[in-house]
């Protein structure tokens, strides 16, 4: 009995570490300027959960971790095919793949524990709050030239800076709508209202389009019971939003105002991606090949889309692995929709699902936007897969 207690303990205690070490992670994204510094929870957490791995070997029972690993293990192999092959650069992709499974694995369990509901909200929605306000000190004070807000430290680019603020603001939304603090509740609200103008000062249509879409699903999910009601609303009124906005694209001058840079080259872009994709469609190039591309006399760094980054790098292999798991998140996240969680993540994943045709290209990556956007809402859906089953256990 003894010795029952003590595995109990040390198992609560190191979900426990594992929950601080999350919440630090997500935090250090907006307080550390060198993503190598925000890495640290994330390698002391890859630690952790593997030399513990006995404690949540059962989470293989559960489908959706084995797509990801699936995934993880098909785009991590595609450095060994890369041009020109790098050892270095080889083992920081698996490292880097290490560090996204311990993570999401880490995220679901401590989730299914109730481990992290009391500090994630908080911790991101108000030190969130405080890289916003000092972006947008910095904008009023520098005046950009661009005109344009960036994000300080990892969010120095206006594009990544929105989209992850997007996130904070769904946080902040959520903490509004759930806290008994009034007082914690006013200053949620007036949050959102700090986010929502930087993310406008942004300048990216693509943030502006894709955090309505969060913005609204988030409302729908929350406001709407019946799962079947929630679909036909969004789906209707997300049609009429595409027709609307068509039909003010056509008007010169609107055009002009949602769209000053045009497609800031993107067709052409995507068109030089492709070509290169061709050359080994099904395998890809490898996630090392260097993915520069050349438009007239422009060179882009990358393909400004994640599924095309994803196909370029892993081929339609890699492209469907990726697609199986967004699949069988989304699955899961309507399977629950009653639970809070759910429908957090199903906005932040719809938020991902659309920005992501548009931008980001590193779908393995240390600690940063692409965990806000797609393994956090991943770590959600494995959470409340892996408690099903486990329910299902202690029913058996």
């Amino acid at each position: 009995m003894f010795f029952l207690t003590q595995i109990k303990s040390t198992t609560e205690d190191r979900i426990q570490f594992a929950a601080v070490l999350l919440v630090l992670a997500f935090l250090s994204v907006f307080l550390l300027r060198s993503q190598s510094a925000a890495s640290y929870p994330t390698y002391t957490l890859a630690i952790l959960m593997t030399v513990s791995v006995t404690g949540w070997w059962d989470v293989l029972h559960a489908s959706l971790i084995r797509w990801v690993i699936a995934l993880l293990l098909w785009l991590s192999a595609s450095a060994f095919w890369s041009q020109p092959f790098d050892v270095r650069d080889a083992i920081s992709v698996w490292v880097r793949s290490l560090l996204v499974l311990c993570f999401v694995v880490a995220f679901a369990e401590c989730l299914l524990r109730g481990k992290l509901q009391k500090w994630l909200a908080t911790g991101v929605t108000l030190v969130g709050s405080i890289a916003v306000i000092a972006s947008l000190a910095n904008f009023f004070v520098s005046q950009p030239e661009d005109g344009r807000l960036n994000g300080l430290g990892q969010l120095d680019t206006h594009v990544v800076a929105a989209l992850v603020f997007s996130v904070v603001l769904l946080f902040a939304l959520q903490l509004a709508l759930k806290s008994h603090n009034k007082a914690l509740t006013y200053l949620s609200w007036i949050i959102c209202g700090l986010v929502a103008i930087a993310i406008v000062l942004s300048g990216s249509r693509n943030a502006w389009f894709c955090c309505a879409i969060g913005v609204f699903v988030f409302l729908c999910a929350n406001l709407i019971k019946d799962v079947n009601q929630f679909f036909a609303t969004v789906l209707s009124l997300g049609l009429l939003t595409i027709a609307c906005l068509v039909a003010l694209i056509a008007n010169s001058h609107v055009y002009n105002y949602i769209l000053p840079r045009a497609d800031s080259f993107r067709l052409s872009i995507w068109e030089a991606a492709l070509d290169q994709i061709l050359k080994s469609p099904i395998w890809g190039l490898g996630i090392t090949t260097p993915d520069d591309l050349i438009v007239g006399e422009h060179v882009f760094q990358h393909a400004h889309s994640m599924y095309l980054a994803v196909l370029f790098q892993g081929g339609a292999i890699a492209l469907l692995l990726y697609g199986v798991v967004l699949w069988k998140s989304v699955q899961t996240l309507i399977s629950f929709f009653e639970d809070a969680n759910a429908k957090l993540a199903l906005s932040i994943l719809s938020i991902a699902l659309f920005a992501h045709l548009f931008d980001e290209h590193e779908l393995i990556d240390k600690v940063g936007s692409t965990w806000f956007l797609v393994w956090l809402p991943v770590g959600i859906a494995l959470g409340l897969q892996w408690k099903n089953l486990q329910s299902s256990k202690v029913d058996d």
